[in-house]
Parts: structure tokens; sequence; C-alpha cells
């Protein structure tokens, strides 16, 4: 008896230690090359996920756990498994590693191909230009996202726009993350001056219910350097089910670009550009926001000039007059 109540508490201090023993932290390295290596020593079950994985990890980012194990016709379970044998912490945290993975992956590819472009375009001098080049990369790429911007720029389509624009019952303006949001504010700075009814939103939630209350006779402009993210093609669908007029500053050939109503289109930079560069796309985004507000400006022609005047006298009186300074700052 008292042998078997030892065994007993044996057993239940060994689990109180294994309760309070700290997770191994998961292993930081890349997950595909580390799949191809363990599959010598995984079960079939895991070998066929491994498989999957290997063959199409885009896909398999994108699946949830009951869609995957529908896929492979396994169990949840086992796919749960699988994670955790991987040194992953569970099927998200599988997922997040294997999107950084495929975007680091893609950023060194695009690298690749930009510099090889570069060296191309450059010639067999560009060698002796030196360091000094180097230090005008930031510069020229940034004239070359101009100039291409202004070179595709279809001014019917950006006239369409300002008068879409200079008659709208109210606009929206939306973008998300990083410079886009920022960019979506210059927008809506650009254009509040000019006595248009206009509003920002840089949250994905706050866009679908703003685009949900859109009506006939109101404009959503869309800023997006990919014009990929899922939360502003959602709110795109509700403003146009709604019947808003669509007007979207990005690359035409994205969804976003395809499905707006009219596109402003700026391109991402074919070469030049590094991986560790801020991206010279938003100032090619920026020269279209300030001819769109230039064009509105003009259309709306006298009503502009009064909202600029007496927005200037309302501030002349904080810091006086600053000579060379243009009325719309």
């Amino acid at each position: 008896m008292y042998s078997r109540q030892s065994d007993i508490w044996r057993c239940d201090v060994g689990k109180i230690r294994d309760m309070n023993k700290p997770e191994t932290a998961p292993d930081s390295g890349d997950i595909l090359p580390r799949l191809a290596n363990m599959m010598d020593s995984m079960t079939r079950a895991e070998v066929k996920i491994a498989k999957r994985i290997l063959a199409a990890p885009d896909d398999f980012v994108r699946a949830s756990v009951r869609s995957a194990a529908a896929d492979l016709d396994i169990s949840e379970p086992t796919i749960l498994r699988f994670c955790r044998a991987v040194g992953c912490d569970g099927f998200k945290d599988l997922k997040f590693r294997l999107i950084q993975e495929l975007a680091l992956s893609q950023a060194m590819t695009d690298q690749s191909e930009r510099a090889t472009k570069a060296a191309a375009a450059a010639g067999p001098g560009a060698a002796a230009a030196g360091k000094d080049r180097d230090n005008d990369r930031v510069f020229d790429t940034i004239i070359e996202a101009l100039t291409r911007t202004r070179d595709t720029l279809a001014y019917k389509d950006l006239l369409s726009s300002a008068q879409a624009i200079a008659k709208a019952g109210r606009v929206v303006v939306y973008g998300i993350g990083g410079s886009s949001a920022a960019l979506a504010t210059e927008a809506h700075n650009r254009l509040f001056r000019l006595s248009i009814p206009v509003m920002v939103f840089t949250d994905g939630y706050t866009q679908r219910m703003s685009a949900a209350i859109l009506a006939e006779g109101d404009v959503a402009l869309f800023i997006s350097s990919t014009g990929r993210p899922r939360e502003l093609q959602e709110s795109l669908e509700l403003a146009k089910y709604y019947k808003a007029t669509c007007i979207a500053i990005t690359d035409k050939e994205t969804p976003l670009g395809r499905d707006s109503d009219l596109c402003l289109h700026v391109g991402l930079a074919a070469f030049g550009v590094e991986e560790i560069q801020p991206n010279p796309m938003r100032f090619a985004q920026l020269f279209v926001i300030d001819r769109l507000a230039y064009e509105v400006a003009a259309v709306l022609g006298e009503r502009a000039h009064l909202a600029l005047r007496r927005m200037r006298g309302s501030v002349a009186w904080l810091h006086g007059i600053a000579p060379q300074q243009p009325i719309g700052d």
C-alpha cells in the first residue's frame, strides 16, 4: 500500500514538474529547408503534410486547419501535432513563419533582378562611377518614379476624377498601413482646403462602415502601393454596391486598380530599388495627389480661390504673411 502510494506521489510530482517546465523556444531557422531535412524521420501523415507545404507554400499559408486537413484527408489534430514536431507553437505560428520566409525570399529575388537590370541599363562604364553614384541612387530612383508616373498618367482619367470629386456630396479617402495611410491623410489635407466635404479612414473596420453609408454622387478615393490589401478591396466592393464613384491611386494591373471606376496609375519601380531603401513610389503617389488637387481646384474655379483666401487669412493671424508661400499651403 505504501509502495503504491509512493508511486502515485512520484507520478503526480513528475506531472507537476512537466507542467512547470518552461516550453522550449521554437527554432528560428527557416521552415522549408527544415521540412526537407526532417522528412526521413517523419511519419507517413507528416510526410504528406510536408510535401504539400514544399510543393505549394503560398497556397498552404492561405488555408485553415480544417481546409488543410480535408484537402490532405487527415485529421486536424494530426496537423497540429505536425506543427509542434517541426518546432512551431501551432498552426498559426507555422503559417506566420512560412509567410516571413516567403516574403524574404521574394524580396531577395526582387533585389537580385533589380540589380541585374540596373547593371544592364547602366552599361559597362558604370563601375567607374564609384561611390558617388551609389550615394545618388535614392535620388535617381525618386526621379525615375516621378518621370514614369508623369508619362503614364492619363489626363482624361485625372480630369474625370477631379470632376467627380468637385461635385461629390462627400469624399472618403482610404489608405491602410505604411506610407499609404500617411498619403491618405495628405490627400485629405489637400482636399479639405478646397471646401470639399472629405474624411479620411485608415482602419479597416471604419473603412467598411463608412463605405456602407455611401451613396450615388459620393466618391471613395483609395490609395495603395500594392493594390492588394483585402480590407481595401472589400471596402471598394461595398462602395461600388452603394453606387459611389471609386477612384484608385495605385498600379492599374492590381485588383484595386482593375476594379475601381477610375485608376490613376502609379506603378512600382522596375529596378534599382534596394531592399533597405524606402519605396520611391510614395513620391509618385504624392505627385498624383497634388495633380489631382490642382485639377479639382481648377474645376471649382472661384469657389476654390475663395476657400483658399479665407483659409490663408485665418492662419495669417497666427504667424503673419509668409513671402513666396502659395496660398494653398
